[in-house]
């Protein structure tokens, strides 16, 4: 790992991959719109997703939005760093190449050594998705970022794991102060409500909103290099599974919102079965390891079966953030 190399990178407007405790990003210096097209085009991204924002510290977050209110101060005093991306009203400090031509912003202080030294010494905040192509599954590992983008990105590695394991909570922070959750993450609703409360600041939900103000909107995202489908029932049979797949797969369309949808090349008949782990948090960690490992066996199929109703419980928030990530990286869904 080199800081150093990292650095020259980035001040030569280059992109370099970083871990974070959610996945590795692909930065590049916010100042630059040479540079933070090179985000786009090394990921072959559509302009119209929008970038997050990373700082290392409260004030520098401050000076990427138009104004500052109780909502942010608090979330950004208990969470950051961590977690939570903010999303407001941008300053004149951010590009619409950032934002995709919107009036927001998102921007979250990372809770990695790492990011958090490359942050403080490129002294400018770093604008930063995930470290992989378009649509595909997030990385969570140096080695995940070097075998997509093989040599042509400079890859920041550490000793330190990425904990968490999926992207950040989104939180649209509008200046009455009504609150939505944009992309849900494992920082959840009733977490952000009770620290809200206990520091007697107003707040309004607002459930009905326009997602696609946030990264990972899409209908389909995450998705492994093969093809996943999610089944709702357990008691299925593996031949069902393939029949049913061969054939509703074939029937969708082969590309939507610009991320192409998977299908096998021909009737399915290995299918490899993924498995959660107990808690939401550890299946966080594991799920982007656990399609890109079972992809590279080459199975006709990847399929998890729900083994029961995640809904209900109290970690049913939590688990809902994981199932997020893992609907949309399905190809199909089947009951």
């Amino acid at each position: 790992m080199s800081i150093i190399k990292a650095l020259d990178i980035l001040n030569q407007n280059g992109v370099v991959a970083f871990p974070t405790e959610t996945v590795y990003g692909l930065g590049a210096k916010i100042d630059s719109d040479e540079a933070l097209k090179k985000i786009f085009s090394t990921k072959e991204r559509p302009f119209f997703d929008p970038l997050i924002v990373h700082v290392d510290t409260i004030d520098k977050a401050k000076a990427c939005f138009k104004h500052w209110n109780p909502v942010a101060e608090c979330m950004a005093k208990n969470f950051w760093p961590g977690p939570l991306t903010i999303v407001m009203e941008k300053s004149e400090l951010i590009s619409d190449v950032i934002t995709s031509g919107l009036s927001s912003v998102g921007v979250r202080i990372p809770d990695h050594p790492v990011a958090l030294e490359l942050l403080q010494k490129i002294k400018i905040p770093l604008a930063a998705p995930s470290a992989n192509k378009f649509g595909k599954t997030s990385p969570t590992s140096a080695a995940h970022v070097k075998k997509e983008f093989l040599e042509t990105v400079y890859v920041l590695e550490s000793d330190i794991p990425c904990q968490i394991g999926i992207e950040s909570t989104v939180l649209l922070v509008r200046n009455n102060l009504d609150i939505s959750i944009l992309r849900p993450g494992l920082i959840v609703k009733s977490e952000i409500e009770k620290i809200l409360i206990q520091n007697k600041v107003s707040y309004q939900w607002k459930e009905t909103v326009d997602k696609k103000e946030s990264p990972g909107h899409l209908k389909h995202h995450y998705m492994p290099e093969i093809p996943f489908v999610i089944c709702r029932n357990p008691h299925m049979k593996v031949k069902d599974v393939g029949q049913i797949v061969d054939q509703r797969l074939s029937a969708l369309p082969d590309e939507v919102e610009g991320v192409k949808i998977l299908k096998p090349g021909k009737p399915v008949s290995k299918i490899e079965f993924l498995k959660l782990a107990e808690t939401p948090q550890q299946a966080a960690r594991e799920i982007y390891s656990q399609l890109r490992t079972a992809s590279e066996r080459k199975p006709d199929l990847l399929c998890l079966a729900l083994l029961k109703d995640y809904s209900a419980g109290p970690d049913a928030e939590m688990w809902d953030s994981v199932l997020d990530r893992l609907f949309k990286a399905a190809s199909l869904v089947i009951d």
